[in-house]
């Protein structure tokens, strides 16, 4: 009986539906598929980027993006909504600026100071309109217009109301009204 045990072989067959061994099948392939996506995943971050390995932290900072309203291009100063306002152009990189920039600063204190808008030369769209010897006194149109290393435009009803280049005229016209500190 031994020996006839041995020569003997049992199957046990396993009763299975058709499906049952479909999700066996889609079992199977779901597995196949997940055991690509990883090795492309880490094919990918191993050769490719070579980030996997390396321990080092390079982190990108991200800034968060902010639209200035107070800055303007030179072609478009009279498109602004306010009736009147002023345009302030001037160069940054001015020695200068800081000087120009405290001046707006203290302008914008007063209650009744217009809006202020900044042009800066340094800017690309702002250079054609550069022209330290031939700066124009008077506004005719935009193309032939041209400023110096400082200038101070107001605008009163989409019209260039007056032009100043002189520093002394521009803090002038910019002038703080301390008086409100002073009835406070």
């Amino acid at each position: 009986m031994t020996k006839k045990g041995k020569n003997k072989k049992v199957k046990l067959e396993k009763y299975r539906s058709e499906e049952q061994i479909e999700i066996i099948r889609f079992i199977r392939i779901l597995i196949v598929v997940i055991i690509l996506i990883i090795g492309i995943y880490l094919f990918t971050r191993l050769f490719v980027t070579k980030d996997l390995l390396n321990n080092s932290t390079n982190e990108s900072e991200i800034n968060e993006g902010s639209i200035n309203y107070n800055v303007t291009n030179i072609g478009s100063l009279l498109n602004k909504p306010e009736n009147e306002y002023y345009v302030m152009i001037y160069n940054t990189e001015n020695l200068r600026s800081v000087y120009y920039s405290g001046l707006l600063t203290n302008y914008e204190r007063n209650e009744d100071a217009l809006k202020v808008y900044f042009a800066d030369l340094n800017k690309e769209l702002n250079k054609k309109f550069y022209d330290s010897e031939n700066a124009s006194k008077e506004f005719i149109n935009i193309s032939d217009f041209k400023v110096g290393d400082l200038t101070l435009i107001k605008i009163k009803n989409g019209k260039v109301d007056r032009i100043l280049t002189n520093e002394e005229e521009i803090s002038i016209e910019l002038k703080y009204d301390s008086k409100e500190d002073t009835e406070s």
